[in-house]
């Protein structure tokens, strides 16, 4: 059996106190890392946050008036619309970055979705899927916009009643088009 004296008791403690020592440390790095992860996304976010939104909406209304990629291409290739190109390019990075955020354990589902709305996130993707999947076979890429598709797994995982909705600017749209119509019939 093994005397207990005061140079082993002490050489315990010792070995404890660097073992939590290290715990500790490790741990406030990891906060740190996901702190100033968090911090740059936020300070981005609101440096764009009018800008953000504007960008959001044409993207979303990019998504109507086509069935197919070569229908899409037809409308919006990068060539006759660079600068909606751009800001669709802005928002699916901004997607993916939050999906990276999310599958590397940085931030959850639910910080995400106080942030946009889950039919935004769902939206956005139902409506580039067919988009993103023909750029992965034309790149041979499969994983391009990987971390978006992530997100949108898991926001759908946790809203699963959520699918296709409308924005509240399609439904002004959709009836001052109508309007807009009926006006020109009865005249």
């Amino acid at each position: 059996m093994v005397e207990l004296n005061l140079s082993v008791v002490l050489q315990i403690l010792q070995t404890t106190g660097i073992l939590v020592g290290i715990f500790y440390y490790v741990m406030t790095l990891r906060n740190t890392q996901k702190n100033r992860m968090i911090e740059m996304v936020f300070r981005r976010a609101s440096e764009r946050n009018v800008e953000w939104n504007q960008m959001a909406r044409e993207v979303h209304e990019m998504g109507y008036g086509w069935n197919t990629v070569e229908e899409f291409f037809d409308k919006y290739h990068y060539l006759k619309t660079p600068e909606l190109t751009a800001k669709r390019v802005t928002v699916l990075n901004m997607l993916n970055a939050w999906g990276f955020l999310l599958k590397e354990g940085v931030i959850e589902v639910d910080f995400i979705c106080r942030l946009h709305t889950p039919s935004f996130i769902i939206n956005m993707w139902e409506r580039n899927e067919l988009l993103i999947k023909d750029n992965r076979e034309r790149a041979v890429d499969p994983e391009i916009r990987k971390d978006f598709e992530y997100l949108y797994n898991a926001v759908k995982r946790k809203y699963p009643h959520l699918g296709e909705v409308s924005f509240a600017w399609d439904d002004a749209r959709d009836r001052i088009i109508s309007q807009s119509s009926n006006l020109e019939e009865s005249q």
